[in-house]
């Protein structure tokens, strides 16, 4: 699981624009938004650079978050980065799945996110 995949299945509202938000594209790229422009129809952001209301609202390429938000989904990619690597993990989704004969591992699994 990448770091975009836990962040865009977070949650599918998309939240009005406002200052201060950060719009964030699939590859990691991030837009933090300032002010609005002098012709009122786009931003300004924090790196200089200008993004038109129209760029900025396309959710198949930015995707907008409330930088706490975003900082508590990032904290949760991380964590769930560390867990790849234990192994009751390492049989994949399936070891979920009470009907794949393997034994259950939701009580280790909990151990390991306390």
């Amino acid at each position: 699981m990448t770091f975009v995949d836990v962040v865009t299945a977070h949650d599918t509202a998309v939240p009005e624009l406002q200052s201060g938000m950060v719009l964030v594209n699939g590859l990691g790229n991030m837009r933090v938004l300032r002010s609005r422009t002098r012709d009122d129809d786009g931003w300004n952001c924090a790196d200089g650079a200008a993004i038109t209301d129209q760029d900025a609202t396309n959710t198949d390429k930015w995707r907008a978050y409330e930088p706490a938000t975003l900082a508590a989904d990032l904290k949760l990619a991380r964590e769930l980065h560390d867990l790849a690597g234990e192994r009751e993990l390492s049989g994949g989704l399936a070891t979920w799945d009470a009907c794949s004969g393997r034994r259950c591992v939701l009580p280790r699994l909990a151990k390991i996110v306390n």
